[in-house]
């Protein structure tokens, strides 16, 4: 069954979710709306590179794109394109073949709900102020302990400074687990970095 008959009875985005999501934290929404914006930036790129992944057969490389994608956007509530992503994902582990259709369809989803979140974010920007959080690099940790999604706001308002505290490198690969959701992953690559005090008793 081709992941398009199996999304039809599915919302392109559940509303309640989003609305959760960004409610969760006012203080920190623009920064959430930041990050947001450059979920939705990417998506041009994302699908380039699914295109370029089937083309070569790069199956393996496929699969961990789309579960990058379905992490993202399931989490706002995206539930048509986390549906699609993880058919194609199970199809993959699988070793079934994969048609032009089936990918087609995906990056059609994948781009309506870009338009939906886009709607739906805009009507936020005009009540929100301009403010900035600083990085607090014990409270990011703790967010991550946490599973607490305000850690994505603080990594993407504070880009620069986690590349001065952790070279850019580290800073790139820290950046891509906490987009991820893989907040373990992060918090781990975060701890060398804290305070001693604060390191010895977090081991």
């Amino acid at each position: 069954m081709t992941p398009g008959n199996r999304i039809t009875t599915m919302a392109l985005i559940n509303h309640t979710r989003l609305q959760a999501v960004l409610s969760m934290s006012q203080q920190h929404q623009p920064q959430l709306i930041r990050m947001i914006s450059t979920l939705l930036a990417d998506a041009e790129k994302n699908i380039s590179q699914i295109q370029s992944y089937a083309k070569a057969q790069q199956r393996q490389e496929l699969q961990q794109t789309l579960h990058k994608i379905r992490g993202g956007y399931a989490t706002l509530g995206a539930e048509d394109l986390a549906h699609a992503s993880k058919t194609l994902e199970l199809s993959l582990e699988q070793q079934l073949p994969l048609s032009e259709t089936d990918l087609a369809e995906f990056i059609s989803i994948y781009r309506q709900s870009c338009v939906v979140l886009q709607q739906e974010i805009t009507k936020l920007q005009a009540d929100i102020g301009s403010g900035q959080t600083e990085l607090d690099i014990i409270q990011l940790y703790y967010l991550l302990r946490q599973h607490n999604m305000q850690a994505c706001d603080l990594v993407q308002n504070n880009q620069e400074q986690l590349k001065q505290l952790l070279t850019k490198a580290v800073a790139d690969n820290f950046s891509q687990h906490v987009f991820a959701l893989n907040f373990s992953a992060a918090a781990a690559i975060l701890q060398p970095f804290l305070p001693p005090e604060q390191r010895s008793t977090n081991t």
